[in-house]
This record gives C-alpha cells, sequence and structure tokens, in this order.
C-alpha cells in the first residue's frame, strides 16, 4: 500500500508539474503572438508613415536608411497610460517633486551658475529661479536625461492612436533635423523629449540657440545652449519677468460657482470679496498687485490647496499641461528663490484610491454624463462629468472626486 500511494503522489505531482509547464508554454506564446501582431501592425504603419513623410519634405532615400532601423517600444507605451499626473493627489505629487534635497540642490546651483543665469535672465527677461525650477523638474538638474532612443519613442507613440497626430509631427520634425545635419542619435524620455529641459523636437527647432558661440545648438551637453534655449522659449511665448506665476490662498466662504465659471479671471479685488484671501501671514507679496487678473486654481479640490494663478503659470502650462506639474514648478522656484516654508494648506490624510474613481466613472456613466472607459484616471473629461453631477445635486463644483462625492453617489 505504501509503494502504491507513492506511485499515484509521484504521478499526480508528475501531471501537475506537466500542466504548469504546459499553461507557461501556452503564456509565453500567446505573449509572442501579441508582440508579433504589434510588430507586425507597426511594420505596415512604417509604409502610410513613409507616403506622410515624403509629403512634408523628407527625401526617399533618407526614410528607407531610417525607417526600417526604427522599433516598436511597448514599455512607451505603458508609460503613457501611467503618467503620475493622473495617478497621483497633489500631496503625492509635490512629495516626489519638491523634495528638501532637490530645493537645497537648486540653491546650490543657482550660485554655482550665478553668472550664466544672471546674463540668461536679463538676456530673455525670465525669472533665474523658475529656469532652475524647470531644470530641477525635468532632469533634476542634467542628473538624468532619459535613456531611450527617441525616435523609436516618437515612432511608438506614432504609431499608437491616442495622439497620433501630434506625435506624427515630432517625428517628422525630428527626422528633418537629422536629415539636415543634427546629430543622428538622440536619448531621451518615454515622450520623445531630450536634453536637460526635455525639448519635444519642434521646441527644439524653433527655440533652441546657440548660447555659447561654438555654432552648435547642443541642449543635452552645452549648459549656456540649454539654459538660453529655455528662456528663450519661455520668453517667446509671453514671460512677464514683472509678475509672479501664482499665490497660495485660502478660501474663507462658500463659493458661487455661477459666478466664477470655469477658468474665469477675475481680480485680486473680485477675489478677495468673495473670501479668496492670501494664506499664510494673510498679506498679498508685496511683487503682486491687486489689479492683476487671476484665475482659481484647486488641484484636490476644495478640501486641499488653493492658488491664484496669473499669465505666467498659463505658459508653464503650455510645457507641460498638467497642473500639478505648473504648480510644482512655480513652488519650487520660489523655494529655490525665497526660502520660503511649506504650503499654509493643511495635508489631507484621506486619499481617493483608483477603485474609487473607477466607482464613480461608473455612476457617472450610468447617468449619462461620462461616455469613455472605466480607467480610475482623473483626466479631463472625467473632471467635467463630476462637475455637472455636482451642480445637479447641489454640492460645490470643484470637479475632484472627494469622499464627500463618492458617499452622496452611494446613497440610494
Amino acid at each position: 500500500m505504501k509503494r502504491l500511494f507513492k506511485f499515484e503522489f509521484c504521478f499526480i505531482f508528475i501531471v501537475f508539474s506537466m500542466l504548469f509547464f504546459s499553461i507557461n508554454v501556452i503564456a509565453e506564446n500567446l505573449k509572442d503572438k501579441k508582440i508579433s501582431a504589434e510588430n507586425v501592425a507597426f511594420e505596415k504603419w512604417k509604409i502610410d508613415f513613409k507616403r506622410i513623410a515624403l509629403k512634408n519634405g523628407l527625401k526617399s532615400t533618407f526614410l528607407d536608411s531610417v525607417l526600417p532601423q526604427l522599433d516598436y517600444l511597448p514599455k512607451v507605451i505603458q508609460s503613457d497610460k501611467k503618467q503620475s499626473e493622473f495617478l497621483l493627489t497633489f500631496w503625492d505629487y509635490t512629495d516626489r517633486t519638491i523634495t528638501t534635497k532637490r530645493i537645497q540642490t537648486g540653491k546650490n546651483l543657482s550660485k554655482l551658475h550665478a553668472d550664466l543665469l544672471t546674463k540668461t535672465a536679463e538676456k530673455y527677461g525670465v525669472h533665474p529661479q523658475v529656469l532652475m525650477a524647470f531644470w530641477g523638474m525635468e532632469t533634476n538638474y542634467g542628473t538624468y536625461k532619459g535613456n531611450i532612443d527617441t525616435l523609436d519613442a516618437l515612432a511608438t507613440l506614432a504609431f499608437d492612436k491616442r495622439r497620433r497626430s501630434f506625435f506624427t509631427n515630432e517625428l517628422i520634425t525630428l527626422l528633418k533635423l537629422i536629415q539636415s545635419g543634427e546629430k543622428t542619435t538622440f536619448k531621451g524620455s518615454w515622450a520623445g523629449a531630450f536634453g536637460n529641459f526635455q525639448f519635444m523636437p519642434t521646441t527644439y527647432y524653433y527655440y533652441a540657440v546657440d548660447g555659447d558661440g561654438d555654432g552648435q545648438k547642443d541642449i543635452i551637453n552645452s549648459l549656456p545652449d540649454a539654459f538660453e534655449s529655455a528662456a528663450n522659449y519661455l520668453s517667446k511665448m509671453g514671460w512677464n519677468v514683472n509678475q509672479p506665476w501664482g499665490t497660495e490662498v485660502i478660501l474663507t466662504k462658500k463659493l458661487n460657482w455661477k459666478k466664477i465659471p470655469e477658468n474665469m479671471r477675475l481680480s485680486l479685488e473680485n477675489w478677495e470679496q468673495m473670501g479668496v484671501l492670501p494664506a499664510c501671514d494673510k498679506k498679498w507679496a508685496s511683487d503682486i498687485n491687486k489689479s492683476l487678473m487671476a484665475r482659481l486654481v484647486l488641484p484636490n479640490g476644495i478640501g486641499g490647496p488653493a492658488f491664484l494663478t496669473f499669465k505666467n503659470y498659463d505658459l508653464i502650462m503650455r510645457w507641460n499641461n498638467s497642473a500639478m506639474y505648473a504648480l510644482s514648478v512655480g513652488i519650487l522656484s520660489d523655494k529655490i528663490k525665497y526660502d520660503m516654508a511649506p504650503l499654509c494648506t493643511k495635508r489631507n490624510k484621506q486619499q481617493i484610491s483608483r477603485s474609487d474613481i473607477k466607482y464613480i466613472q461608473e455612476k457617472l456613466k450610468q447617468k449619462g454624463l461620462y461616455t469613455l472607459e472605466i480607467d480610475g484616471i482623473l483626466g479631463k473629461q472625467t473632471r467635467k462629468a463630476i462637475k455637472k453631477y455636482q451642480k445637479s445635486v447641489g454640492m460645490d463644483e470643484d470637479g475632484y472626486p472627494s469622499f464627500k462625492l463618492l458617499n452622496k453617489m452611494k446613497e440610494k
């Protein structure tokens, strides 16, 4: 009996081992087939892209030498779907971007490159601390510029459907630069940006300058080129060195949302009348004129920090269309220059999870207010749908997925 039991046990073990091995082989085969299918589609896309590129002035012989070398990068698509601006709260985001080390490094490098910063600031009319903040946010002061092949990244994103038109244009621009004699290898971020300030190809094409006078526009290795290019970009967009980017405020009254539609600009005097007052010491900074037109930004909704932002903030948004990024650039620049204390608004320890946002999206979809994918990502369409729901039930229309909103939706 013991031998029979041992035999049966060994037989069962062998069967399960073979089954486990077979499942793994099947999974790997399916994975390979998926990758293969994506690569086949990518090769077909290259044919279509070549037609577009030819119409935009690229030469057939040049394209024939470059296109076969382009690789599809699945990790780029994964990164595009997991951008931290969509998945983190304001506090999470600023904890990662405005660290004590980054602030102190910014101060130290400001002293080290004081002459270059002063010269650049005077030439282009841009705050030195703002340039430092962009440098810190984009590449941690040049210590990490990215190691992904820029051509492959742009080709992958141009192949993908989410923002195909935008990245097709960026890829064509980079190919034109290479065709005209620019360096042939670019390494940068997964999104196709490169250099100390992470310029996209079109930004490089229109705004890069030769800051050190060596006849090249090297935003990767030359700090004079990188700083002057960044300053030139901000200057050409309309940066006003006589105005701040924004300021933290507190809401002392319940806002009448009918009087302040989304993105409405009001003077500081008007905001004061509505109960929006300066935070911390309750006084406006000396460089803030009460006649300035400002927009209210609530990155975490009514329960989080609040900011009144000016024109320069909008230009930061043009650099990177993320409110949390733009606010972080502004806050980091202030801390580098003025050694300001932490934000006055108390941190809300409660945090909405991604599954909570999915639940909210499902409820919004049931009510016909949301039509996109239930993905748990707080994008623009989700914010708009939340605002419509808040308005319909008499809640503050901040477009933020709070626990108050979640509990309201769970009511029968």
